[in-house]
């Protein structure tokens, strides 16, 4: 090996050994894999579910003192019971029925009726978003142009 070609490999050894340490380094940190980062989500306690969805019922129909307590413990059991499914799809409709049919029950008519609308609503809403959500994914995007 001569000297020019040493002091052409001595750049190109730093180099590869700036981006060795570099990728080292990212490997060490906390949120390393792109998988990792993409899969954490947002983390809410129960408690905060429990009040919100309290909160989003009594505003939806009106509750009356007497039926937000009534309703409470019937909306604690489901967040709880949902919670302990473990995303288990196969048990989420029979709990979502029984949420449903539990709440009605402590419902006046008028009340059921409002909040059959507002959930429809919600429904309409999420499907208008999915659609808009596709059709900007199936639309190209328009070139730059220079």
């Amino acid at each position: 090996m001569t000297f020019k070609s040493l002091l052409r490999a001595g750049p190109t050894i730093l180099f590869c050994a700036t981006l060795s340490i570099g990728l080292i380094a990212k490997a060490a940190s906390p949120d390393a894999t792109p998988a990792a980062s993409a899969t954490t989500k947002h983390i809410v306690s129960l408690d905060s579910v429990k009040a919100a969805r309290l909160t989003r019922l009594k505003n939806q129909v009106d509750l009356t003192a007497d039926q937000e307590a009534k309703a409470k413990p019937i909306i604690d059991k489901y967040v709880d019971d949902r919670h302990a499914t473990n995303g288990d799809r196969k048990k989420l409709p029979a709990l979502k029925t029984k949420f449903d049919s539990d709440i009605n029950a402590i419902l006046t008519p008028e009340q059921q009726k409002k909040l059959a609308a507002a959930q429809s609503a919600t429904v309409e809403k999420l499907k208008a978003a999915r659609a808009a959500k596709a059709a900007a994914a199936a639309s190209p995007s328009p070139a730059k142009s220079n």
